[in-house]
């Protein structure tokens, strides 16, 4: 049911916008998300070949953005070949990408299997992003691929007292809300 849902909320979308469906084509395919081990054994590059993007498995394993991967994965390259140093694509790729994307695989399951305040993580951080404009600033930087999983932790940390106040200030501001939210115990789908 996944996929024909998410392509008819597509389909409502692009009507409401007013954008023509007729001779529309959709393309769509699985990114790689790769585990820590994978991250180990995977090569993007060998004797006269090189992969970039997520035919190198350059997929953030937690956010599944991977344009960005593909974007500098192929200027990395493009600088090794025109300084003629392809053989160094692999480490600097490895140095600048694989090390922070194979944390980020370690996190994954814990970001979407975990709990947070007797709820599912994912649903903490919609509440968090939803009363927090600090949480919301880190959220759209590890998304943007603008903040680092080897930093994350420590900002998260920096930033945890400022995050709390403004959630616990949105109550004041907004009496309508109900502060229960944050204790409603979810249920894994």
């Amino acid at each position: 049911e996944g996929t024909p849902r998410l392509r008819r909320m597509l389909e409502d979308y692009m009507s409401r916008q007013g954008i023509p469906l007729d001779g529309a084509t959709f393309y769509c395919h699985l990114l790689p998300s790769l585990t820590g081990r994978s991250f180990e054994r995977n090569r993007v590059a060998g004797d006269g070949w090189a992969a970039v993007g997520d035919a190198a498995g350059l997929v953030d394993p937690v956010t599944g953005e991977g344009l960005y991967y593909a974007m500098r994965s192929a200027d990395v390259l493009a600088a090794c070949v025109r300084e003629g140093r392809v053989a160094e694509y692999a480490r600097r790729i490895r140095q600048e990408m694989i090390r922070d994307l194979q944390l980020g695989a370690t996190w994954a399951g814990r970001f979407y299997r975990g709990h947070f305040l007797l709820g599912a993580v994912t649903t903490r951080m919609v509440q968090f992003c939803r009363r927090s404009p600090t949480f919301q600033s880190l959220m759209q930087d590890l998304i943007a691929g603008n903040q680092t999983y080897s930093g994350l932790k420590s900002r998260l940390l920096r930033q945890l007292s400022l995050s709390l106040w403004e959630i616990a200030s949105s109550f004041r501001r907004r009496p309508s809300a109900d502060p229960n939210e944050f204790f409603q115990i979810s249920r894994p789908v």
